[in-house]
């Protein structure tokens, strides 16, 4: 069984063009942008393997 982790907003400074990046990879594999983030903080920390919803459009 998987323990459910409370969340907790953050917010940050971040390039434009890095943000930007972010909303397409999220709109291209049907995720929000937050997800994309925390996808993108679990594989850098190895954290924990995460699944990747992918969209059938590229």
């Amino acid at each position: 069984m998987l323990a459910i982790q409370k969340e907790k907003t953050v917010t940050f400074k971040c390039e434009e063009d890095l943000i930007a990046a972010a909303e397409n990879y999220a709109a291209n594999n049907e995720m929000d942008r937050s997800k994309v983030i925390r996808l993108a903080l679990k594989r850098f920390l190895n954290v924990s393997p995460v699944e990747i919803k992918r969209s059938a459009k590229k």
